[in-house]
């Protein structure tokens, strides 16, 4: 079978704005590379390709082209949720193009939704539920050989006019069973990250995990709450890969809870200090501020790890709170004073219009950015996704304003977008204003843009950061 995987074209224009847009990260598709890589695994007659029409910048009329070419006889699609639109035109085009594909709509949207998928989209045959390399496999296999797909675990279809939900499929125990990714199906000399997740091209995303045990009120479970990781030797495997065969200088550990197992951390460090990994390439990760300790942060700086990237959300404990967070305010302050004294940069999320929020309770996490003085910070919308405790809070409420999906977008002060939430008493206009306002105010202080002059080596890292800045700038209104 001939089996085409596409990441539909959402544009860092579309999600950040038009002068955001501008620096805003291409990122390499990992889920459809994981897909790609389980189908050549299990099936080895079949020819798979992978479009990743954001990074080939391909307009609709190019991915017609490409598909009458081809002439696939199975196409994929994942969908986030802001790329839903998108997603709904690109099957209908290819429905259109090729009247006997099979459509399979598969990733965190459709999974959340697979009825309501199924009904707003006459033209998908199937949805894949959660995590999706052996579902798709079977289901390949069900339909080559024409058999009844009743016993494929995890998908949604219609029958006889009905829709039908199959049995749901457990999780991966052992994830050392997916094979890597195959990024040799990606165009990876088009993947840039966003400028504060690298210093040197080129640079790119890995995965080393699944699956987070905390309950964030703003963070769906599309990979569940039972936490699992890859072993060392695995990763290792993968690691020198994107060294040896991408010449890759940097990795981000995309994980969301990259220290949630301190052990394993620390056995990684050991064998990437081992085998001299740490002088081939810098890394950096994502966790939480409760999940470091000083000397972890210590054997993960010997070991190459240049960044760090924090969840802080707010400055309020109340906040903090209300959205099951699970961190104080001292834990925060604890673990960027950690990490700066070891030498590793820091970099903090913030959100604004949080459920209650207060017009104070936002200027104090405005003033907490300054207090904290990370090496970078993101301060993004509250925006309450489906699938979170957030949005089952809220939906039923005026405070959520849209189900329009593709207005689901964290960066909307930077676009002409609507506020999909407004916390009650509060206003779009301001919370937008505000948005703009925190990041200009933390990048353009004196202190800030001389501590980022030594990173200033390249054309590309210049061209980065002016274009960082001057969307900032044209944000004054």
């Amino acid at each position: 079978m001939k089996i085409t995987l596409i990441q539909p074209a959402l544009s860092s224009s579309d999600r950040y704005g038009k002068h955001l847009g501008k620096v805003g990260p291409t990122c390499e598709p990992l889920g459809l590379a994981y897909l790609a890589a389980a189908i050549r695994e299990r099936r080895e007659d079949d020819e798979i390709e992978i479009i990743d029409a954001v990074a080939l910048k391909y307009k609709s009329e190019d991915l017609k082209n490409h598909l009458l070419r081809t002439k696939p006889d199975v196409v994929g699609l994942g969908v986030l949720t802001p790329m839903y639109l998108v997603a709904k035109e690109t099957i209908d085009m290819i429905h259109e193009t090729l009247p006997d594909c099979t459509i399979v709509f598969g990733g965190p949207h459709p999974s959340i939704f697979p009825e309501i998928t199924l009904e707003e989209n006459p033209n998908v045959d199937y949805i894949v539920i959660g995590e999706g390399e052996w579902t798709f496999v079977e289901l390949l296999d069900s339909l080559e050989n024409k058999c009844d797909v009743r016993d494929v675990k995890g998908i949604a279809y219609r029958k006889n006019g009905k829709i039908v939900m199959n049995e749901a499929r457990p999780f991966v125990k052992d994830i050392d069973e997916l094979p890597i990714p195959a990024r040799d199906l990606l165009p990876m000399e088009l993947y840039r990250p966003a400028p504060t997740y690298y210093i040197e091209a080129p640079s790119y995303l890995m995965l080393t995990t699944r699956g987070c045990p905390f309950m964030c009120s703003y963070c769906s479970k599309v990979f569940g709450q039972t936490f699992r990781h890859h072993s060392v030797d695995r990763i290792l495997r993968e690691v020198n890969i994107l060294i040896n065969k991408y010449e890759a200088k940097e990795i981000i550990f995309r994980d969301d809870t990259f220290t949630i197992n301190a052990d394993h951390v620390k056995n990684l460090c050991k064998a990437m200090i081992n085998q001299g990994i740490h002088k081939k390439i810098r890394w950096t990760c994502m966790t939480r501020v409760n999940l470091v300790t000083k000397d972890l942060l210590e054997e993960m700086k010997e070991a190459g790890c240049w960044s760090i990237h924090y969840g802080v959300e707010s400055g309020n404990q109340r906040l903090l709170n209300l959205i099951k967070k699970g961190i104080t305010i001292q834990q925060i302050q604890n673990a960027f004073k950690w990490t700066r004294e070891v030498g590793i940069e820091t970099k903090a999320f913030f959100m604004i219009g949080l459920p209650t929020e207060t017009p104070e309770e936002t200027l104090r996490t405005m003033e907490f950015t300054r207090e904290l003085d990370p090496d970078w910070i993101q301060a993004t919308i509250t925006v309450p996704y489906p699938g979170t405790a957030l949005y089952n809070l809220v939906k039923d409420t005026d405070t959520l304003k849209s189900f329009k999906w593709e207005d689901y977008q964290t960066w909307a002060g930077w676009s002409d977008t609507d506020l999909i939430y407004v916390p009650e008493g509060r206003d779009a206009d301001d919370l937008k204003m505000l948005q703009k306002k925190v990041m200009r105010d933390f990048y353009f202080r004196p202190k800030f843009i001389l501590r980022q002059l030594k990173f200033l080596k390249t054309p590309d890292r210049i061209k980065a950061y002016f274009n960082g800045g001057y969307a900032l700038f044209k944000s004054k209104s």
